[in-house]
């Protein structure tokens, strides 16, 4: 065993090192870019280092078990352990996070060059880079809520980056708040297993519930409010919200968080954890099946973004949906299955994490390309963009590869292997968000190529076109090789041969590895579904932006309060404006005014009140005189007397 394998911490250790000192080092030298650039981007090379080196070691070590714990306290006999291990899945995810990072770190050298701040942007990337590898070494709840957390710290200081802006401050605090709302769900589920089981360990837990620690509703709603943490950080609907608005940071940060980084820790987490929610699912447990659940919300998200992107013209905001779109993909193949002899076999876990693994590839280079493009022609709307192929041809090529790739583009992109794989899971799990994965996937090409042909195709509509051309290499290098995967990752996973498949599958609880085979052969009902579905997509938007057979115009007009519904993203944004004005802030003055008024005024202030009223009238009798108390003792009794009289109180009965 080598020396990172017994120490694979290392491999997220690194970046925090690296974040740490150029922190430092910013709070004495706030100009010093390239001091924190060599520091950062050393840190990320060395850990992709150690990153391919645990890969190379479960390939050829299957076996090999690569984990270690540090003992945090100790209470009585409970110990607290923070505990990392990398198994196939957590090796892949190394892998791709430190590429994706180091790239975009180079990437940001030029885009970067004339920003302020460049030293808090890089120790901020590094801090970033350290909280998602840490969240994927985790082997216990508690390291994985850690490492959460501070996924959410580190978007909210990246998003937030421009401090002279105001939408960039309110988009952070967006993130940053919506985000909350899943993460409470969350740990309120982790302390439900934590009570249950007494352990917070991934295969303790699991064995736990196997072993009917937890009653079956119970364990549905922890599953449920485990969930919640996903919805938040990988934005299904309805907390899908933040993210959009998440573009107000610096590109490179929006290819880093939609990529390999923040989004996809919900769909890993979901993976990692599946062997809890598939129990959560279990007919053992009644009908309620939050694999059901999980399914659906993909595909509520899925097809929401899908109908939001098709008429957005900010070229970021297209991408943003577009990001959210696929998450739901991936939620929707991680939902489906199928029940055997009382257990639950997932259907589309291999399925969704290709889909994570190829698009971190095409998703990356598709937003590097949106910065290469605002970086030359200074705007995101694609409405003054136009012919901007023969002005920068490299941007123009690798933007054509992600978009033919995240459409689908049959036989030849990543992203028609990986999302055939999903359809494949829903059509053998007879579900019908079969037939709406087909619509959204019809949706996503529509509004890809829709994008490509405003930007690069016909006639440049901006200003100035003698000033745009492809920026440097430090900019276009990273296109290129993202270029690479974003066709060379889908062979992987090909019907005829599944490596993907054979390295990366669900075993269930005290399994003894051995797994489902892989599909061999292409289904004809998906290829033709993918075909149709890609064929469908790029024929609508050819004629409606390049052959101009359809007028956009004429077809919003047509369908006018749909085309609003889409442009103004359906309203959701406003709903909670409505309900944090109508419900928090009129729950919160209503709360104020019982609390001021009523416990305070009528209950604690009146009964003090009441106290002292009562105390201040008593003293006046008490002045020693006995002629007083005499005259008192006579009065009352006398009154007494009346009312006996009055009321007849003891008079014999007739």
């Amino acid at each position: 065993m080598s020396v990172l394998t017994e120490n694979a911490y290392l491999v997220a250790l690194l970046p925090l090192i690296a974040g740490v000192l150029i922190f430092v080092l910013a709070a004495f030298q706030r100009k010093a870019a390239a001091p924190a650039i060599a520091i950062s981007l050393l840190a990320t090379l060395a850990a992709f280092g150690v990153s391919v080196t645990l890969l190379l070691q479960r390939l050829m070590h299957p076996e090999l078990l690569i984990q270690g714990q540090l003992r945090w306290l100790t209470a009585g006999t409970f110990d607290l352990n923070l505990t990392w291990a990398v198994d196939n899945l957590s090796a892949m995810m190394l892998c791709v996070v430190t590429l994706i990072s180091a790239l975009v770190q180079i990437y940001s050298i030029e885009y970067m060059h004339h920003e302020e701040g460049v030293p808090r942007y890089y120790g901020a990337l590094s801090l970033f880079t350290f909280s998602m590898l840490l969240l994927v070494l985790a082997d216990n709840l508690l390291v994985l809520y850690a490492g959460w957390e501070l996924v959410g710290v580190s978007s909210y200081l990246l998003i937030g980056f421009f401090t002279f802006k105001p939408e960039a401050a309110a988009a952070a605090k967006k993130a940053f708040l919506v985000n909350r709302v899943g993460d409470f769900g969350f740990l309120i589920g982790i302390l439900i297993l934590f009570y249950m089981t007494e352990s917070l360990e991934f295969a303790v837990v699991a064995k736990g519930i196997a072993a009917g620690q937890l009653p079956g509703a119970l364990l549905a709603i922890a599953a449920l409010l485990l969930f919640f943490g996903p919805m938040g950080k990988s934005a299904q609907f309805p907390l899908h919200v933040w993210l959009p608005d998440a573009m107000e940071g610096p590109t490179p940060v929006s290819a880093l968080i939609h990529a390999a980084t923040m989004v996809a820790a919900g769909v890993y987490m979901v993976a990692k954890l599946m062997p809890i929610f598939a129990q959560a699912a279990s007919p053992l447990f009644g009908t309620f099946l939050v694999l059901d659940f999980i399914a659906w919300i993909g595909g509520i998200t899925a097809i929401l973004a899908a109908a939001i992107a098709v008429t957005q013209n900010d070229i970021k905001r297209v991408l943003a949906y577009s990001t959210v779109s696929q998450l739901g993909f991936m939620m929707m193949a991680l939902g489906m299955y199928k029940v055997g002899h009382g257990t639950i076999e997932p259907l589309g876990y291999t399925a969704g994490l290709f889909h994570l693994f190829t698009h971190a590839f095409f998703k990356a280079m598709l937003f590097l390309c949106s910065g290469s493009v605002i970086h030359a022609v200074h705007t995101n709307d694609m409405t003054q963009m136009g012919g901007l192929r023969k002005y920068m041809p490299i941007t123009a090529l690798t933007c054509l590869i992600g978009t033919a790739s995240i459409s689908g583009l049959p036989f030849i992109t990543a992203g028609f292997w990986s999302k055939d794989e999903v359809l494949l899971a829903m059509w053998e799990a007879h579900s019908p968000l079969f037939w709406l994965a087909a619509i959204a996937a019809i949706l996503t090409t529509f509004y890809m190529f829709r994008l490509y042909f405003l930007t690069f195709e016909g006639s440049y509509r901006g200003a100035h076109p003698e000033h745009i051309h492809d920026p440097g290499w430090l900019m276009k290098g990273p296109l290129l090789l993202l270029a690479i995967p974003s066709i060379a990752a889908g062979f992987l996973g090909t019907p005829w041969k599944n490596y993907f498949h054979d390295f990366i599958h669900y075993t269930p609880v005290g399994g003894n590895g051995h797994h489902a085979a892989a599909h061999h052969g292409l289904n004809p009902v998906i290829l033709g579904v993918s075909l149709a579905v890609f064929l469908i997509g790029l024929t609508l938007a050819w004629l409606m932006y390049v052959a101009k057979r359809i007028d956009p115009a004429a077809l919003a007009a047509r369908f006018q309060p749909l085309y609003r519904a889409s442009v103004n993203r359906f309203y959701i944004d406003e709903a909670y404006l409505l309900f944090i004005k109508w419900g928090v802030l009129l729950g919160a003055k209503a709360s104020y005014f019982v609390d001021k008024y009523i416990l305070d005024g009528m209950l604690v202030n009146g009964l003090a009140l009441l106290s002292l009223g009562s105390g201040e009238g008593l003293r006046r009798f008490q002045n020693g005189r006995i002629q007083t108390y005499v005259l008192v003792v006579v009065s009352a009794l006398v009154l007494l007397m009346i009312a006996i009289m009055w009321t007849g109180i003891g008079k014999a009965p007739l």
